[in-house]
């Protein structure tokens, strides 16, 4: 089995069109005339150019139109220029107005702006101009100049990554070792077997070693995906035709080979897709596979498996410019930050689209080590650290990761009680689900399952118990969730229950972030029950059972925003007083005709404010006919000490004992 060709092509930096000549020469004049920099506020147009212009000069070699379409119009191939457009690209210089004149502040910035032909303004970014060298101490690397992320340079640097954290990060081997669950026996039934002339399916329990291999986290998308099969299982375990294999996994199978390993899992070709039975068995320790891994191949860039792993892009990009003064000092001219963010999750021009997917974040966080393909570059990140293309292992960052943050969780001591330990759980916990919910999923029945994982470690470690996505022993702040705009329930199958987080497909925002009150709890869970479809954590059905103060409330919607406040009784509120203050936040489009009640849950203070927060619920019929109830939102309230209200004040509300489901 050969190794794909590789395309090898570097970029050549600081080469420059002729209008990027002029500019840098005039940028030159200024920083060399201290009597035009003082004077200068902001300057004529510098360098005018077409859109389509800047971004074919960029393409063709020129390193200040590359860092100029990349802050405003990216084009990392030819496709991408935006060749029917008559947009013009305007450049201004500007002295640095903020009064700092120590040697690390920018000496002048340059402002890019896009106009369309009437003259209406587009885009604009402002990028500086510097002179200090230690606010650049990174790269380039030999792979910062690579064309293709599949060169033999970004090899050799994720080699070098790797070998480093082996060598030195003795935490990231011992996060490895330890399993993701109780079950400390866990290993993949199947693993793919790369031979030198031959790739083929194993079954683990046949090999003389648990053997090390790698992981892949990729999306399946909307491409046709090899999958395991009963019906094909014996030709696997004899022979799988490299050429057969989408582009990500046969690019993941040659990461493998160049990083020195024989053995790679990868869910679609090591899960028997048409079997329930292993399905439910491998989902289940799902976790365990991806936190065994030597280190998990991330296809960051791709949206299914024909987008590899491998990206072509424009180097020059995301490469500094630098330039002489006569006076012998270094200019450096940085490009704007890449486009997508690696730590953004859900949707968006910003989100990478591997991190759109849910099932992503148990298998970022559970690894020990991670590295990604990413559309521009490939990064690394272990528990112990991170680093980009620019860096060698020698810079690698000792900062705190997503998969140190999830080490520190389960290392806490967690008592069941509001104290220090808890307020870090809660950040950390609070960071996960925020991440997770608004990514999305093929099958919403997998909204538990795709994070079990990561439930199943930090119950292993810490003694708490989870309830449909929360935590048992802090079911009181857990429950105040919110969303900022109404969502649609999603629809097929059981999810999860209404009073959860994990009934809603969006982004999601905690109700207490401030531990500094004093909790006053106003209701009582008399019983939590939830019933697993498998132990991989699907839900079949959920239930609490909690007693506290009902009231029964109206809504009004405010303005156009989606601003909505809750009334109650007879009461009138006079404006901007605390009654005024009570507001709602459904969690999904309110009914007119539907009947609300609140639900108070805490009644918080502190010397300068007091909070009182809960559910909004509404009543519908049970299986053999009982009420039970439904969260349709939340409300709060805020105020001063001074200022009093009578929302669930005495004789206001009923104690009553409800079941939400």
């Amino acid at each position: 089995m050969r190794d794909h060709e590789q395309n090898n092509d570097t970029a050549i930096p600081y080469v420059l069109c002729d209008k990027c000549k002029a500019f840098i020469s005039l940028v030159q004049d200024y920083l060399q005339d201290s009597t035009k920099l003082l004077g200068l506020t902001r300057s004529p147009v510098v360098a005018k150019y077409l859109v389509r212009d800047v971004q074919t000069s960029g393409l063709k070699g020129c390193h200040v139109c590359s860092i100029i379409s990349q802050a405003i119009c990216p084009a990392h191939s030819e496709s991408d220029i935006l060749t029917e457009s008559e947009s013009v690209v305007w450049v201004y210089l500007t002295r640095n107005l903020s009064g700092n004149t120590d040697s690390k502040s920018p000496l002048v910035f340059f402002t890019v702006r896009m106009k369309d032909t009437a003259g209406m303004l587009l885009q604009e970014v402002t990028l500086s101009v510097d002179v200090d060298p230690t606010r650049f101490p990174h790269g380039p690397t030999a792979a910062s100049w690579s064309i293709s992320t599949g060169s033999d340079a970004t090899f050799d640097l994720a080699r070098t990554w790797l070998n480093h954290c082996l060598s030195e990060h003795q935490l990231c081997e011992e996060v490895r070792v330890t399993p993701a669950s109780a079950n400390v026996s866990a290993f993949p039934t199947y693993l793919v077997e790369i031979e030198p002339e031959k790739l083929h399916l194993c079954r683990s329990k046949d090999l003389p070693d648990r053997p090390r291999y790698l992981t892949l986290s990729h999306r399946w998308g909307g491409s046709h995906i090899m999958k395991l099969a009963s019906s094909n299982l014996s030709a696997f375990l004899f022979d799988i035709e490299v050429t057969s294999l989408p582009k990500t996994f046969q690019d993941a199978v040659l990461i493998t080979r160049r990083l020195g390993y024989r053995y790679i899992w990868i869910d679609s070709l090591c899960i028997i897709q048409d079997s329930a039975t292993h399905w439910k068995s491998e989902s289940a320790i799902m976790g365990d596979i991806y936190r065994g891994s030597i280190c998990t191949i991330a296809a960051l860039g791709s949206t299914d498996g024909d987008g590899g792993c491998f990206k072509s892009r424009n180097p020059l990009c995301f490469q500094r410019y630098t330039f002489e003064l006569t006076s012998g000092q270094t200019v450096y001219m940085p490009p704007e930050k890449e486009k997508t963010i690696l730590n953004r999750t859900g949707f968006g021009p910003t989100v990478e689209p591997l991190h759109q997917r849910a099932w992503v974040i148990q298998e970022r966080m559970l690894s020990p080590r991670t590295l990604f393909y990413g559309s521009c570059g490939i990064y690394w990140e272990c528990v112990l650290g991170n680093v980009d293309s620019n860096m060698s292992s020698k810079m690698m960052r000792n900062s705190s990761t997503t998969k140190y943050a999830i080490h520190q969780a389960c290392t806490l001591t967690v008592t069941g009680q509001f104290d220090v330990s808890y307020k870090m759980f809660w950040q950390w916990w609070t960071k996960i689900i925020t991440m997770y919910n608004p990514c999305g999923l093929t099958y919403g029945t997998d909204k538990l399952v795709a994070i079990a994982g990561i439930v199943n470690l930090v119950q292993s470690k810490t003694g708490l118990h989870i309830l449909a996505g929360m935590w048992k022993e802090y079911i009181f702040p857990e429950l105040l969730w919110h969303v900022d705009r109404p969502q649609k329930r999603p629809s097929g199958p059981y999810q999860a229950p209404t009073w959860s987080w994990a009934s809603l497909d969006s982004e999601v925002a905690v109700g207490i972030q401030d531990f500094n009150y004093s909790f006053d709890w106003k209701i009582e869970i008399l019983e939590a029950v939830t019933n697993l479809v498998a132990e991989n954590g699907q839900l079949a059905s959920a239930y609490i059972r909690a007693r506290g103060p009902l009231l029964k409330v109206r809504w009004e919607q405010i303005d156009d925003d989606g601003e909505y406040k809750l009334r109650w009784g007879t009461t009138i509120a006079e404006e901007n007083s605390a009654d005024d203050r009570v507001i709602f936040l459904p969690d999904i489009e309110p009914d007119p005709r539907m009947e609300i009640w609140a639900l108070l849950v805490v009644h918080a203070t502190s010397s300068t404010t007091w909070m009182k927060m809960g559910l909004i619920v509404a009543k519908g019929n049970g299986d053999a006919g009982q009420d039970v109830w439904a969260r349709v939102g939340s409300f709060r309230q805020y105020d001063w000490p001074e200022n009093t209200t009578t929302f669930f004040e005495e004789g206001q509300a009923d104690i009553r004992e409800l079941v939400i489901v």
